[in-house]
């Protein structure tokens, strides 16, 4: 069904779909969407009526090379130092192993949180 309003407006039905309609624009919607818009004073047009719209131009996406290296280097796990766990406390620990994806359990000792922290 094809749809045509007067005036910009936006029609909601009571199952969530919505529709925005600009003036003297036809639009193409559903019959339940349809009758909808006409309960709120669209007219409906015949798809004859409608003119033949030009699909959108496209526009060429350039792709840029990039040579690798030309880039940083990216520290990784092995490049970077891990810190001091002894002189961290326990909350520090915790903290610290959450960045890197571990939650640890305060309540054990100390040495226990480091020996998780290194296994990973």
């Amino acid at each position: 069904m094809w749809i045509i309003s007067n005036e910009d407006k936006s029609v909601a039905s009571t199952w969530g779909a919505v529709i925005h309609l600009k003036a003297g624009e036809p639009r193409q919607v559903g019959t339940d969407l349809g009758l909808l818009c006409l309960q709120e004073g669209c007219t409906e047009v015949q798809e004859s009526e409608v003119p033949a719209m030009e699909p959108a131009p496209v526009e060429e996406v350039v792709i840029e090379e990039v040579v690798v290296e030309d880039m940083p280097e990216v520290e990784t796990a092995e490049t970077v130092d891990s810190p001091n766990f002894e002189s961290m406390t326990k909350v520090e620990l915790e903290q610290y192993g959450r960045t890197i994806g571990i939650e640890l359990d305060r309540r054990k000792k100390k040495s226990v949180l480091i020996e998780e922290l290194k296994a990973v």
